[in-house]
Protein backbone atom coordinates (compact mmCIF):
# COMPACT_ATOMS: atom_id res chain seq x y z
CA UNK A 1 0.00 0.00 0.00
CA UNK A 2 1.14 3.75 -0.46
CA UNK A 3 2.08 5.41 2.48
CA UNK A 4 2.00 9.15 2.03
CA UNK A 5 5.73 10.91 2.51
CA UNK A 6 7.08 7.45 3.38
CA UNK A 7 10.98 7.69 3.37
CA UNK A 8 11.71 4.11 4.86
CA UNK A 9 10.45 0.65 6.09
CA UNK A 10 12.46 -0.55 8.97
CA UNK A 11 12.22 -4.52 10.03
CA UNK A 12 11.22 -4.94 13.71
CA UNK A 13 12.35 -8.93 14.65
CA UNK A 14 10.36 -9.84 17.80
CA UNK A 15 10.24 -13.29 19.75
CA UNK A 16 7.34 -13.85 21.78
CA UNK A 17 5.75 -16.27 24.70
CA UNK A 18 2.84 -18.56 23.33
CA UNK A 19 2.26 -19.83 19.95
CA UNK A 20 0.51 -22.08 18.47
CA UNK A 21 -2.93 -22.87 16.15
CA UNK A 22 -6.50 -23.13 17.76
CA UNK A 23 -10.07 -21.73 17.70
CA UNK A 24 -11.06 -18.33 17.49
CA UNK A 25 -12.26 -17.21 20.82
CA UNK A 26 -15.91 -16.42 21.69
CA UNK A 27 -15.12 -12.83 21.65
CA UNK A 28 -12.90 -12.84 17.81
CA UNK A 29 -15.64 -14.71 16.95
CA UNK A 30 -18.21 -11.99 17.26
CA UNK A 31 -15.61 -9.48 15.79
CA UNK A 32 -15.82 -11.99 12.77
CA UNK A 33 -19.19 -11.98 12.21
CA UNK A 34 -19.23 -8.65 12.72
CA UNK A 35 -16.83 -8.31 10.38
CA UNK A 36 -18.60 -10.41 7.60
CA UNK A 37 -22.06 -8.85 8.44
CA UNK A 38 -20.96 -4.95 8.11
CA UNK A 39 -18.24 -5.80 5.05
CA UNK A 40 -15.70 -4.42 7.17
CA UNK A 41 -12.42 -5.10 8.75
CA UNK A 42 -13.62 -2.57 11.41
CA UNK A 43 -10.40 -0.38 11.86
CA UNK A 44 -9.55 0.64 15.00
CA UNK A 45 -6.56 3.16 16.31
CA UNK A 46 -5.09 6.70 15.45
CA UNK A 47 -2.23 9.54 15.88
CA UNK A 48 -0.78 10.75 18.49
CA UNK A 49 2.35 12.97 19.41
CA UNK A 50 5.25 11.51 20.72
CA UNK A 51 7.49 13.05 23.67
CA UNK A 52 10.17 15.46 23.12
CA UNK A 53 13.62 13.40 22.49
CA UNK A 54 11.72 10.43 21.00
CA UNK A 55 14.06 8.57 18.54
CA UNK A 56 13.16 6.17 16.15
CA UNK A 57 14.76 3.27 17.49
CA UNK A 58 12.28 4.33 20.41
CA UNK A 59 9.49 3.62 18.46
CA UNK A 60 11.23 0.51 16.95
CA UNK A 61 11.50 -0.80 20.46
CA UNK A 62 7.68 0.04 21.39
CA UNK A 63 6.72 -1.66 18.20
CA UNK A 64 8.91 -5.29 19.32
CA UNK A 65 8.09 -4.80 22.99
CA UNK A 66 3.73 -4.90 21.76
CA UNK A 67 4.58 -7.92 19.43
CA UNK A 68 6.28 -9.81 22.49
CA UNK A 69 4.26 -9.41 24.80
CA UNK A 70 0.78 -9.67 23.06
CA UNK A 71 -0.16 -12.54 21.40
CA UNK A 72 -3.08 -10.77 19.94
CA UNK A 73 -0.38 -9.17 17.89
CA UNK A 74 1.16 -11.72 16.67
CA UNK A 75 -2.24 -13.59 15.61
CA UNK A 76 -3.40 -14.12 12.11
CA UNK A 77 -6.62 -16.05 10.80
CA UNK A 78 -5.88 -20.12 9.60
CA UNK A 79 -8.48 -19.95 6.75
CA UNK A 80 -10.53 -23.59 6.46
CA UNK A 81 -12.79 -24.78 3.80
CA UNK A 82 -16.21 -24.92 4.25
CA UNK A 83 -15.63 -22.95 7.46
CA UNK A 84 -15.33 -20.11 9.42
CA UNK A 85 -10.98 -19.22 10.22
CA UNK A 86 -9.22 -20.39 13.07
CA UNK A 87 -6.68 -18.39 14.46
CA UNK A 88 -2.18 -19.33 14.28
CA UNK A 89 -0.34 -17.35 16.84
CA UNK A 90 3.44 -16.98 15.85
CA UNK A 91 6.75 -17.40 18.10
CA UNK A 92 8.56 -15.01 16.14
CA UNK A 93 8.72 -13.37 13.08
CA UNK A 94 9.42 -9.59 11.58
CA UNK A 95 7.39 -6.80 11.99
CA UNK A 96 7.83 -3.58 10.03
CA UNK A 97 7.08 0.52 11.01
CA UNK A 98 7.07 2.92 8.59
CA UNK A 99 9.02 5.65 8.93
CA UNK A 100 7.27 8.77 7.08
CA UNK A 101 9.14 12.32 6.91
CA UNK A 102 6.80 15.75 7.36
CA UNK A 103 9.10 18.33 5.69
CA UNK A 104 7.46 21.50 6.14
CA UNK A 105 3.82 19.93 6.82
CA UNK A 106 2.47 19.92 9.56
CA UNK A 107 3.01 16.55 11.51
CA UNK A 108 -0.54 16.36 12.58
CA UNK A 109 -2.13 16.36 9.08
CA UNK A 110 0.44 14.01 7.68
CA UNK A 111 -0.13 11.52 10.16
CA UNK A 112 -3.85 12.13 9.86
CA UNK A 113 -3.40 11.25 5.89
CA UNK A 114 -1.06 8.20 7.04
CA UNK A 115 -3.72 6.96 8.69
CA UNK A 116 -6.33 7.74 6.45
CA UNK A 117 -4.33 5.54 4.70
CA UNK A 118 -3.68 2.69 6.62
CA UNK A 119 -7.64 2.39 7.44
CA UNK A 120 -8.47 2.97 3.27
CA UNK A 121 -6.45 -0.15 2.28
CA UNK A 122 -7.69 -3.80 4.20
CA UNK A 123 -5.18 -5.96 5.34
CA UNK A 124 -4.40 -9.42 4.35
CA UNK A 125 -5.14 -11.55 8.15
CA UNK A 126 -4.08 -14.36 6.66
CA UNK A 127 -0.27 -13.16 5.56
CA UNK A 128 0.08 -9.90 7.43
CA UNK A 129 0.58 -9.06 11.00
CA UNK A 130 -2.96 -7.71 11.99
CA UNK A 131 -0.98 -3.73 13.35
CA UNK A 132 -0.12 -1.05 10.70
CA UNK A 133 2.36 1.32 12.35
CA UNK A 134 4.13 4.48 11.37
CA UNK A 135 6.74 7.33 12.70
CA UNK A 136 5.87 10.27 11.80
CA UNK A 137 8.74 12.76 11.60
CA UNK A 138 9.81 16.22 11.11
CA UNK A 139 13.45 16.50 10.34
CA UNK A 140 14.24 13.17 11.12
CA UNK A 141 13.02 13.32 14.89
CA UNK A 142 9.93 11.99 15.30
CA UNK A 143 6.39 13.68 16.32
CA UNK A 144 3.73 11.63 15.58
CA UNK A 145 2.74 7.91 15.94
CA UNK A 146 0.26 6.49 13.91
CA UNK A 147 -0.88 3.10 14.61
CA UNK A 148 -4.48 1.17 13.07
CA UNK A 149 -5.48 -2.26 13.80
CA UNK A 150 -8.61 -4.60 13.12
CA UNK A 151 -10.97 -5.08 16.20
CA UNK A 152 -10.58 -8.12 15.86
CA UNK A 153 -6.96 -7.74 17.93
CA UNK A 154 -8.77 -6.42 20.73
CA UNK A 155 -11.44 -4.31 22.01
CA UNK A 156 -11.53 -0.39 23.27
CA UNK A 157 -10.46 -1.35 27.41
CA UNK A 158 -7.85 -3.98 25.96
CA UNK A 159 -6.50 -1.35 23.43
CA UNK A 160 -6.43 0.78 26.96
CA UNK A 161 -4.89 -1.80 28.65
CA UNK A 162 -2.14 -2.00 25.97
CA UNK A 163 -1.11 1.60 25.35
CA UNK A 164 -0.76 1.90 29.43
CA UNK A 165 1.54 -0.92 29.61
CA UNK A 166 3.68 -0.30 26.90
CA UNK A 167 3.91 3.61 27.86
CA UNK A 168 4.89 2.10 30.91
CA UNK A 169 6.85 -0.71 29.57
CA UNK A 170 5.55 -2.95 32.28
CA UNK A 171 8.11 -5.74 33.24
CA UNK A 172 5.27 -8.14 35.24
CA UNK A 173 4.19 -10.72 33.51
CA UNK A 174 0.88 -10.77 31.43
CA UNK A 175 -2.18 -10.44 33.82
CA UNK A 176 -5.04 -12.50 33.39
CA UNK A 177 -5.62 -15.23 30.17
CA UNK A 178 -3.78 -15.06 27.24
CA UNK A 179 -6.24 -15.40 24.20
CA UNK A 180 -4.49 -19.04 23.50
CA UNK A 181 -5.67 -19.83 27.34
CA UNK A 182 -9.15 -18.17 26.58
CA UNK A 183 -9.99 -20.77 23.95
CA UNK A 184 -8.86 -23.59 26.48
CA UNK A 185 -11.12 -22.33 29.29
CA UNK A 186 -14.06 -21.47 26.72
CA UNK A 187 -13.75 -25.64 25.47
CA UNK A 188 -13.71 -26.29 28.99
CA UNK A 189 -17.03 -27.96 31.58
CA UNK A 190 -17.02 -24.14 32.80
CA UNK A 191 -17.01 -22.86 29.60
CA UNK A 192 -19.56 -24.99 28.48
CA UNK A 193 -21.86 -24.50 31.39
CA UNK A 194 -21.02 -20.65 31.09
CA UNK A 195 -22.29 -21.16 27.33
CA UNK A 196 -25.48 -23.08 27.63
CA UNK A 197 -26.95 -20.86 30.79
CA UNK A 198 -26.77 -17.80 27.76
CA UNK A 199 -28.28 -19.52 24.81
CA UNK A 200 -31.10 -20.72 27.29
CA UNK A 201 -31.46 -16.79 28.32
CA UNK A 202 -31.50 -16.31 24.31
CA UNK A 203 -33.56 -18.50 22.97
CA UNK A 204 -36.25 -17.80 26.05
CA UNK A 205 -36.62 -14.18 24.53
CA UNK A 206 -35.81 -14.45 20.85
CA UNK A 207 -38.62 -16.13 20.04
CA UNK A 208 -40.78 -13.38 20.83
CA UNK A 209 -38.92 -10.73 19.63
CA UNK A 210 -40.74 -9.54 16.28
CA UNK A 211 -38.16 -7.47 13.53
CA UNK A 212 -38.73 -4.03 12.49
CA UNK A 213 -39.69 -3.12 9.26
CA UNK A 214 -40.15 0.01 7.01
CA UNK A 215 -41.58 -2.11 3.96
CA UNK A 216 -39.33 0.88 2.28
CA UNK A 217 -36.28 0.06 -0.05
CA UNK A 218 -34.05 3.24 -0.69
CA UNK A 219 -30.49 3.54 -2.64
CA UNK A 220 -29.35 4.98 0.14
CA UNK A 221 -30.38 1.93 2.68
CA UNK A 222 -27.89 2.65 5.36
CA UNK A 223 -27.43 6.14 7.04
CA UNK A 224 -25.56 7.64 10.17
CA UNK A 225 -27.51 10.28 12.73
CA UNK A 226 -25.60 12.49 14.97
CA UNK A 227 -26.79 14.06 18.14
CA UNK A 228 -24.63 16.19 20.21
CA UNK A 229 -26.30 16.85 23.13
CA UNK A 230 -25.32 19.60 26.17
CA UNK A 231 -28.78 18.99 27.76
CA UNK A 232 -27.95 14.87 28.22
CA UNK A 233 -24.62 15.48 29.48
CA UNK A 234 -26.60 18.01 31.95
CA UNK A 235 -29.13 15.89 32.74
CA UNK A 236 -27.43 12.21 32.77
CA UNK A 237 -25.78 12.46 36.08
CA UNK A 238 -29.46 13.96 38.04
CA UNK A 239 -31.42 11.13 37.09
CA UNK A 240 -28.58 8.87 38.06
CA UNK A 241 -28.70 10.50 41.01
CA UNK A 242 -32.77 10.37 41.23
CA UNK A 243 -33.40 6.56 39.88
CA UNK A 244 -30.70 5.13 41.96
CA UNK A 245 -28.88 3.17 38.72
CA UNK A 246 -25.99 3.84 36.87
CA UNK A 247 -26.07 6.44 34.19
CA UNK A 248 -25.02 4.03 31.51
CA UNK A 249 -28.64 1.98 32.64
CA UNK A 250 -30.28 5.39 32.59
CA UNK A 251 -29.45 5.82 28.84
CA UNK A 252 -30.25 2.74 27.53
CA UNK A 253 -34.05 2.30 29.55
CA UNK A 254 -34.07 5.77 27.17
CA UNK A 255 -33.17 3.89 24.47
CA UNK A 256 -35.46 1.33 24.47
CA UNK A 257 -38.52 3.59 25.93
CA UNK A 258 -37.71 5.66 22.46
CA UNK A 259 -37.77 2.97 20.38
CA UNK A 260 -41.39 1.73 22.12
CA UNK A 261 -42.73 4.78 21.74
CA UNK A 262 -42.35 5.49 18.30
CA UNK A 263 -42.92 1.76 16.96
CA UNK A 264 -45.79 1.30 19.74
CA UNK A 265 -44.54 -1.37 21.23
CA UNK A 266 -44.20 -1.70 25.63
CA UNK A 267 -41.95 -4.68 25.43
CA UNK A 268 -39.05 -3.41 23.77
CA UNK A 269 -35.41 -5.61 23.33
CA UNK A 270 -31.92 -4.40 22.74
CA UNK A 271 -28.18 -5.72 21.79
CA UNK A 272 -26.09 -3.71 24.57
CA UNK A 273 -22.09 -4.30 24.19
CA UNK A 274 -21.38 -6.07 27.13
CA UNK A 275 -17.25 -5.09 28.62
CA UNK A 276 -17.20 -9.30 30.11
CA UNK A 277 -14.51 -7.35 32.23
CA UNK A 278 -15.73 -8.54 35.81
CA UNK A 279 -15.37 -12.21 35.18
CA UNK A 280 -12.34 -13.64 36.52
CA UNK A 281 -8.82 -13.52 34.35
CA UNK A 282 -10.60 -11.20 31.81
CA UNK A 283 -10.05 -7.70 33.31
CA UNK A 284 -6.58 -6.93 31.56
CA UNK A 285 -6.81 -9.36 28.87
CA UNK A 286 -5.64 -7.66 25.45
CA UNK A 287 -8.17 -9.72 22.82
CA UNK A 288 -11.80 -8.84 21.83
CA UNK A 289 -14.04 -9.65 25.01
CA UNK A 290 -16.86 -7.76 24.74
CA UNK A 291 -20.01 -9.20 23.54
CA UNK A 292 -23.58 -8.75 22.74
CA UNK A 293 -25.94 -8.99 25.92
CA UNK A 294 -29.93 -9.33 25.39
CA UNK A 295 -32.06 -6.72 27.48
CA UNK A 296 -35.62 -7.22 27.21
CA UNK A 297 -37.66 -5.01 29.60
CA UNK A 298 -41.23 -3.57 29.96
CA UNK A 299 -40.72 0.28 29.04
CA UNK A 300 -44.59 1.23 28.80
CA UNK A 301 -44.81 3.05 32.22
CA UNK A 302 -43.70 6.55 32.86
CA UNK A 303 -39.42 6.91 33.08
CA UNK A 304 -38.98 6.42 36.32
CA UNK A 305 -40.23 2.51 35.61
CA UNK A 306 -38.55 2.10 32.87
CA UNK A 307 -35.52 2.69 34.29
CA UNK A 308 -36.53 -0.03 37.03
CA UNK A 309 -37.37 -2.46 34.45
CA UNK A 310 -34.29 -1.92 32.47
CA UNK A 311 -31.94 -2.13 35.48
CA UNK A 312 -33.29 -5.47 36.52
CA UNK A 313 -33.31 -7.01 32.37
CA UNK A 314 -29.50 -5.43 32.21
CA UNK A 315 -28.34 -7.93 34.97
CA UNK A 316 -29.65 -10.90 33.26
CA UNK A 317 -28.26 -9.09 29.49
CA UNK A 318 -24.56 -8.90 31.63
CA UNK A 319 -24.35 -12.52 32.97
CA UNK A 320 -25.35 -14.49 29.38
CA UNK A 321 -23.62 -11.95 27.70
CA UNK A 322 -20.56 -14.32 27.79
CA UNK A 323 -20.90 -17.32 24.64
CA UNK A 324 -20.13 -18.72 21.50
CA UNK A 325 -21.79 -16.90 19.03
CA UNK A 326 -21.37 -19.11 16.47
CA UNK A 327 -23.78 -21.30 18.45
CA UNK A 328 -26.36 -18.97 19.21
CA UNK A 329 -30.01 -17.88 17.47
CA UNK A 330 -30.09 -15.00 15.47
CA UNK A 331 -31.72 -11.75 16.93
CA UNK A 332 -32.16 -8.67 14.82
CA UNK A 333 -32.87 -6.25 17.31
CA UNK A 334 -31.47 -2.47 17.76
CA UNK A 335 -28.27 -2.38 19.37
CA UNK A 336 -26.53 -0.03 22.46
CA UNK A 337 -23.07 0.86 23.13
CA UNK A 338 -21.85 3.06 25.85
CA UNK A 339 -18.32 4.09 25.26
CA UNK A 340 -18.40 7.42 27.26
CA UNK A 341 -15.52 7.48 30.19
CA UNK A 342 -18.48 8.00 32.34
CA UNK A 343 -20.19 5.19 31.56
CA UNK A 344 -18.51 3.23 34.27
CA UNK A 345 -19.21 6.18 37.07
CA UNK A 346 -20.70 5.93 40.14
CA UNK A 347 -24.42 7.82 40.63
CA UNK A 348 -23.67 11.25 40.15
CA UNK A 349 -20.51 13.49 38.44
CA UNK A 350 -18.71 16.60 38.60
CA UNK A 351 -20.05 16.87 34.96
CA UNK A 352 -21.63 19.99 33.63
CA UNK A 353 -24.15 22.14 35.90
CA UNK A 354 -27.61 21.81 35.42
CA UNK A 355 -27.69 25.06 33.98
CA UNK A 356 -26.44 23.61 30.67
CA UNK A 357 -29.72 22.52 29.29
CA UNK A 358 -29.37 23.38 25.38
CA UNK A 359 -30.84 21.20 23.23
CA UNK A 360 -29.15 19.37 20.53
CA UNK A 361 -27.86 19.80 17.38
CA UNK A 362 -29.05 17.05 14.79
CA UNK A 363 -27.28 16.00 11.77
CA UNK A 364 -27.15 13.35 8.99
CA UNK A 365 -23.51 12.05 8.01
CA UNK A 366 -22.30 10.29 5.44
CA UNK A 367 -23.84 6.35 5.37
CA UNK A 368 -22.28 3.95 7.57
CA UNK A 369 -18.99 1.69 5.58
CA UNK A 370 -21.43 -1.31 5.11
CA UNK A 371 -24.81 -2.75 6.68
CA UNK A 372 -25.86 -2.44 9.90
CA UNK A 373 -27.70 -3.70 12.43
CA UNK A 374 -31.08 -2.30 12.13
CA UNK A 375 -30.64 0.59 14.68
CA UNK A 376 -27.10 1.26 16.53
CA UNK A 377 -26.49 3.46 19.24
CA UNK A 378 -22.99 4.74 19.83
CA UNK A 379 -22.55 7.44 22.92
CA UNK A 380 -19.42 9.22 23.39
CA UNK A 381 -18.14 11.96 25.25
CA UNK A 382 -17.92 15.11 23.60
CA UNK A 383 -16.56 18.79 24.81
CA UNK A 384 -19.66 19.52 26.65
CA UNK A 385 -22.15 17.41 25.62
CA UNK A 386 -22.91 13.88 24.88
CA UNK A 387 -23.31 12.48 21.31
CA UNK A 388 -25.00 9.81 20.06
CA UNK A 389 -24.13 8.53 16.88
CA UNK A 390 -27.04 6.22 15.57
CA UNK A 391 -26.18 3.99 12.28
CA UNK A 392 -29.95 3.11 10.78
CA UNK A 393 -31.13 0.14 8.49
CA UNK A 394 -34.00 2.08 6.72
CA UNK A 395 -35.58 -0.89 5.94
CA UNK A 396 -36.42 -1.30 9.68
CA UNK A 397 -36.72 2.01 10.95
CA UNK A 398 -37.19 5.69 8.22
CA UNK A 399 -34.99 8.58 8.58
CA UNK A 400 -37.82 10.20 10.41
CA UNK A 401 -38.59 7.46 12.96
CA UNK A 402 -34.48 7.86 14.13
CA UNK A 403 -34.55 11.76 14.77
CA UNK A 404 -37.73 11.09 17.06
CA UNK A 405 -35.80 8.19 18.96
CA UNK A 406 -32.88 10.76 19.47
CA UNK A 407 -34.59 13.93 20.45
CA UNK A 408 -37.14 11.21 22.96
CA UNK A 409 -33.73 10.15 24.64
CA UNK A 410 -33.04 13.72 24.86
CA UNK A 411 -36.69 14.43 26.30
CA UNK A 412 -36.87 11.51 28.49
CA UNK A 413 -33.74 12.16 30.30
Amino acid sequence: MDVPNAVARVDVPFAGEGAGEAELTWGQRAIYQAMERERSWLPMGGHRPVPAGTTVADIEAELRYTMERYQAFRTRLRPRDGGPPGQSVAADGVARLDVVEADGADPDEVAAAVERAYRGTEPDLVRDWPMRMAVVCRGGRPARLVAVLPHLVTDGIGAAVMVDEVTRRVAAPVAGLRPLELVGWQASPAGARQHAGALRHWERHAPDLEPFTTGIRSSQRYRKCLLESPRLAARLPEAAGRTGVDQSTVLLAAYLAAIGRVAGRGTVAARQVVSNRFRSGLSDVVSPITQLGLCVADVSGGFDDAVVSVARAALPARKYAYYDPFAMPDSLTPCFNDRRATAAMAFRSAGLGAERTDPGTLTWAGPPPGPTEPLFLHADDVPGAVRLILDVDTACFSPADVEAIARTIEELV
